[in-house]
């Protein structure tokens, strides 16, 4: 019976590990296919914007609000989606010149 057990549980650690395997690699071509579509390239640059936001928050007791109808070039500002759409677009431009100059164009001929 214990060895029976013992069978068991090995069988089942060998398919959970062969499924984290293979969840690993969809999930690697998942985003080799995403970043080589102009949407990827995008949602790479949210991501990045995202993650500069939290990290520049991190620590942050108290929060003023100031609305950017009075104040619009105050540092302390909310950025509107106007804004994050030009930093975007200025983002996009970057890692497009930046692949222009490597030699890479994403897949593209």
């Amino acid at each position: 019976k214990a060895k029976a057990e013992a069978e068991s549980i090995l069988i089942k650690a060998k398919a959970e590990a062969d499924a984290i395997r293979l969840k690993a690699e969809a999930e690697a071509k998942r985003a080799q296919m995403l970043s080589e579509t102009n949407f990827g390239q995008q949602e790479a640059l949210l991501e990045k914007y995202s993650e500069m936001v939290i990290k520049s928050n991190e620590g942050v007791e108290k929060v003023i609000y100031l609305d950017p109808s009075i104040n619009r070039e105050s540092p302390f500002a909310l950025g509107s989606l106007q804004n994050l759409n030009f930093d975007l677009n200025n983002l996009s431009q970057l890692a497009i010149a930046s692949r222009e100059s490597s030699g890479m164009n994403g897949g593209r001929q």
